[in-house]
């Protein structure tokens, strides 16, 4: 980039409002009211406070110069920063103060001292009556919850989980909010998974210790979901009828929720689990890192030195954790791509291969809707996956020639 012939070096830049958190030889800077952060050294930190308390960008690169023996380039720093949104435009007002959040006193009720303690009580409570009654606990054969019906079996199957995956999103949400984070919810995919988004890109400016709970929130929450569900299902223990159909249900839907718990152990989906990784690990965007050093080491074995990423790009924790990681990245898309084509793809066309089969048998309106209700409940997700993915590529290939902006985030 190169500076407009309008500015000023001799004149003083109008900045935003800014946030400073500083964490080892990192500070991350950024405004809360977008959302936009960047990752700076000390040195960098200290020259834009220099900048932001109206110190010309000319003499405060004279500052720099005499206090950390270097020189600097200000028409490139401003650059940065006007990337990352922080400079004040022409004609542009400076940003309000952020207020507090919708839901911030909510968030800081869930989470509070009273309600763990009640938290912890349901959980020992469904732990006792799975050990008195030792069907109650998770189990694969509670997802037949009926014999009725293949559709309705679908259906509990997956709508039955909506609510839960909301209630799984809306966990992180209120406990970002209790920090006084914005959040927002979006579908998008993990390879050949659709799965809800709760983004909480504020979080890159809060201290490491708070941003373990936001992350680990819906985790929690799917406990809590799966403990309730057995106690109810223990009380019901004994009834008849519809009322058995309902437990029946109850258990089908916790042990379904007990499988999303475990999908959270594919790190390299980048799940709760990942993101609770990566900031114990103090990394910043491992998994770009990663790809980007596998793509890298292809294209040197190719000779195509000229599509390799900038790896000055990388921070020297990334660096470090994706030389191993990069591995384990490759081996799990390895086993989905391998559960893909033994496990999902023959089942496809064995589901397809009876709905066919019934709907040959039987051609009334009643039976094809029926045969119609199965297959769109059974593919719906991966037809919605390859159309994100379709759409992805798409906008990649319109915006490859577009700088990235320089922001972190961290999602749930």
């Amino acid at each position: 980039m190169t500076t407009p012939p309008s500015r000023n070096l001799d004149e003083p830049v109008r900045l935003h409002p800014l946030t400073y958190l500083e964490e080892g030889d990192e500070v991350t800077v950024g405004r809360a009211d977008i959302e936009s952060y960047g990752l700076f050294p000390p040195d960098g930190a200290a020259l834009l406070r220099r900048l932001e308390a109206g110190t010309p960008p000319n003499a405060a690169a004279r500052w720099y110069t005499e206090q950390y023996g270097e020189q600097v380039d200000m028409a490139e720093f401003l650059d940065v920063l006007e990337e990352l949104e922080l400079v004040v435009k022409a004609g542009e007002k400076v940003a309000a103060p952020t207020g507090p959040v919708r839901w911030q006193r909510l968030g800081r009720a869930v989470f509070s001292p009273i309600a763990w303690g009640i938290y912890g009580l349901i959980v020992l409570a469904a732990l006792v009556a799975m050990i008195r009654q030792p069907h109650l606990a998770p189990h694969y054969q509670n997802l037949f919850f009926t014999r009725r019906s293949l559709v309705l079996l679908t259906l509990g199957i997956v709508l039955g989980q909506v609510p839960w995956i909301l209630l799984h999103e809306a966990a992180h949400a209120l406990a970002g909010r209790r920090l006084g984070l914005n959040s927002t919810l979006s579908i998008s995919r993990r390879f050949y998974y659709v799965v809800f988004v709760t983004a909480l890109d504020g979080l890159v400016a809060v201290p490491r210790r708070k941003r373990y709970l936001p992350m680990l929130a819906g985790m929690i929450t799917d406990v809590l979901v799966v403990s309730g569900l057995t106690l109810v299902a223990a009380a019901l223990q004994g009834a008849d009828g519809v009322t058995a159909d309902v437990r029946r249900l109850l258990l089908s839907m916790a042990f379904a929720v007990v499988l999303r718990l475990v999908w959270q152990f594919y790190f390299f989906l980048r799940t709760d689990l990942y993101y609770l990784a990566i900031t114990v690990l103090g990394c910043n965007d491992l998994q770009t890192t990663a790809r980007q050093m596998l793509r890298n080491r292809l294209m040197r074995l190719l000779n195509k030195p000229g599509r390799m990423a900038d790896e000055s790009r990388w921070g020297e924790r990334d660096r470090q954790i994706a030389r191993w990681y990069a591995w384990l990245m490759v081996a799990g898309y390895v086993f989905l791509t391998v559960t893909l084509l033994t496990a999902a793809i023959p089942t496809g066309i064995r589901l397809t291969e009876v709905a066919v089969h019934k709907l040959g048998s039987d051609l009334s309106p009643a039976n094809a809707a029926d045969v119609l209700t199965f297959l769109v409940i059974n593919f719906w997700e991966p037809v919605f996956a390859a159309y994100l993915a379709l759409r992805a590529w798409r906008r990649g290939t319109r915006t490859s020639a577009t700088p990235a902006k320089e922001t972190a985030h961290a999602a749930g």
